[in-house]
């Protein structure tokens, strides 16, 4: 059965009931029954149709020059366990790194100081927002000197495959984005005493892009139409290919871009998140999910002199922007045949603009569009690129708003109760 005569049960009941009980905004019916057992409402770097793959070699060099992280030493990875692993660290704690997190905005200096330091010790718990492989993700609140209650999302992974490379890897990404407004913010972050990596980073409460994709799949009910309306996708498109550019022009690469990679913010903007992949644009080893992986990184080894993996995020941004028009992962088999002929396979009711963009960024490496030359396209002829994180820009869109102070005390105080 489909639409709204579908039966929940079991997880996706429990999520329908903790949506009501905050008083989450959006039809929330519709869109538990299109939750997904491993990344759904989730933060995660579990894949959303294929496991992560990242056969980088730690060996090599992955500096970020222009991350200001004062006293981290950016050293080469190795196989070997380093000296700091085996005791807990944290953001604050004198013998780990230092690292300069971004203060969030109209929080005062002592409040901003003691959510770095005290912030993932001292949160409450308020509800689970999802659980995979690696880990969880719970929407916590930090009581902060002022008296403020700060609503944030708190990251802990527990899995063996994620190492302390991995998360300096994933913090490192995330510091070299404090300042764009297109990755998800991190606020402090910490390995604790049991190994445990922790991460409290800006909430998005409007769940990800794969889990919308999947619940408009569901309401156009096989109609050959776009997905989603062309300003729509034009716009989500866009704020996704500032935050490339941002990492790109930063001597970076993201590896691992996909719809269940980003995040839907409270006023409807998308944002990059998972920079665990995220390394130098010189290391062209494979990583990411296999299915949105470039077709070169298969053969790396035989790339030319001056290839980079900015090359290979755009080709994956290709796939994400034919899922956003036509074809969620998942389907039929018709995104396959898009990938693989997309001036052929692409549907008719794509309009020739979209078309365009797509055969660019979906095209052999020599010739795929890159960020800049993605952003030029005539596809986004008109748009005031200069306003794009205040959000949607005269698109209608149902949003579900992170929980207030207020409401989150009390729900903490009904839990305690």
């Amino acid at each position: 059965m489909t639409g709204t005569n579908r039966k929940v049960g079991g997880r996706q009941e429990a999520v329908l009931k903790q949506m009501k009980g905050l008083g989450l905004r959006r039809q929330s019916r519709s869109y538990a029954t299109n939750l997904h057992d491993i990344d759904s409402m989730s933060q995660l770097t579990c894949a959303s149709d294929a496991p992560f793959e990242d056969t980088t070699e730690f060996g090599e060099s992955t500096a970020l020059p222009e991350v200001d992280v004062g006293e981290y030493s950016d050293a080469s990875y190795s196989d070997e366990p380093s000296e700091s692993t085996d005791s807990p660290s944290s953001s604050s704690s004198p013998d780990s790194p230092r690292y300069a997190f971004q203060s969030p905005k109209g929080l005062s200096q002592e409040d901003f100081e003691f959510l770095q330091a005290h912030g993932l010790e001292k949160c409450t718990p308020l509800k689970e927002l999802g659980q995979g492989g690696y880990g969880s993700v719970d929407l916590v609140q930090v009581s902060l000197p002022s008296g403020r209650n700060f609503v944030a999302a708190r990251k802990v992974i527990h899995s063996p495959l994620y190492a302390q490379p991995r998360y300096e890897r994933e913090l490192r990404g995330l510091q070299l984005c404090a300042d764009c407004p297109f990755v998800v913010d991190i606020f402090a972050s910490r390995i604790t005493s049991d190994g445990q990596f922790e991460f409290l980073l800006e909430y998005a409460p409007n769940g990800t892009l794969h889990d919308m994709l999947k619940a408009m799949e569901q309401r156009r009910r096989g109609k050959e139409k776009l997905l989603m309306p062309v300003n729509r996708i034009q716009y989500y498109a866009a704020c996704m290919l500032k935050g490339l550019q941002f990492i790109h022009q930063r001597g970076q690469a993201h590896r691992d871009v996909k719809p269940g990679n980003v995040l839907m913010a409270a006023n409807g903007r998308p944002l990059l998140a998972d920079t665990d992949a995220m390394d130098s644009v010189q290391v062209t080893k494979r990583a990411g999910t296999t299915s949105y992986q470039a077709p070169e990184l298969w053969r790396a080894t035989l790339q030319g002199p001056g290839y980079t993996t900015d090359k290979a995020d755009m080709y994956a941004m290709g796939i994400t922007l034919a899922e956003m028009a036509a074809y969620p992962a998942g389907g039929n088999g018709k995104l396959q045949q898009l990938k693989d002929d997309p001036a052929g396979c692409t549907p008719a009711y794509v309009p020739p603009e979209l078309k365009d963009l797509l055969c660019g960024l979906l095209a052999p490496v020599a010739k795929r569009l890159s960020a800049e030359q993605a952003m030029a396209h005539k596809f986004f002829e008109g748009l005031d690129w200069e306003v794009l994180s205040e959000g949607p820009l005269g698109i209608s869109v149902q949003l579900r708003q992170a929980p207030s102070f207020e409401m989150a005390a009390a729900t903490a105080a009904g839990r305690a109760e």
